[in-house]
């Protein structure tokens, strides 16, 4: 399971392949974004990562990982 603190945070990307460790609640969240990336060497161009912590965002709603008392802890 990935720190979900730290990927929040935008401190990593998880890879497209690896995305069944990142908890159900990621899954429904209007910050979980993918890019695609031309310099992977592995079996998947896209990563997921967090927007979170964008200080531009474009709107201020709590994501569910932090709503949901399994994950904000």
């Amino acid at each position: 399971m990935i720190n979900l603190h730290e990927f929040r945070a935008g401190q990593y990307s998880v890879h497209f392949s690896c995305g069944d460790e990142l908890p159900e609640c990621c899954f429904a969240c209007v910050y979980l974004l993918y890019d695609e990336t031309d310099a992977c060497l592995c079996d998947s161009r896209f990563t997921y990562f967090c927007g979170y912590s964008w200080p531009d965002k474009l709107t201020h709603t709590v994501p569910p990982c932090l709503l949901d008392p399994r994950w904000s802890q």
